[in-house]
């Protein structure tokens, strides 16, 4: 299970009981890097894919293909770099 660290912001759904479930969570490098590390050896391992942060833990059993959204944002005054990614389970 990747376990998140950091502080959380906006969050909008509960992880228990709805459709959907938002959390922001703010991090340093070494709890991003953590993070990431952590959903990489789930995802590598080809079982359940489990985050935790607080209270709630969520998870899927990925099928392939996955599926990353990369999006770049240049403005002279603020660069952003938007990675998602998308593990779904197959009913």
């Amino acid at each position: 299970m990747a376990k998140i660290r950091g502080r959380p912001g906006k969050t909008a759904g509960s992880p228990a009981g709805g459709a959907k479930f938002e959390q922001e969570i703010y991090m340093t490098a070494a709890e991003m890097a953590d993070m990431l590390r952590g959903l990489a050896d789930e995802v590598e391992a080809r079982g359940r894919v489990e985050a935790s942060f607080g209270d709630w833990t969520i998870g899927v059993n990925p099928a392939e293909p996955l599926k990353a959204e990369i999006q770049y944002k240049h403005d002279p005054s603020r660069r952003e770099l938007e990675v998602q990614l998308k593990l779904k389970e197959n009913p």
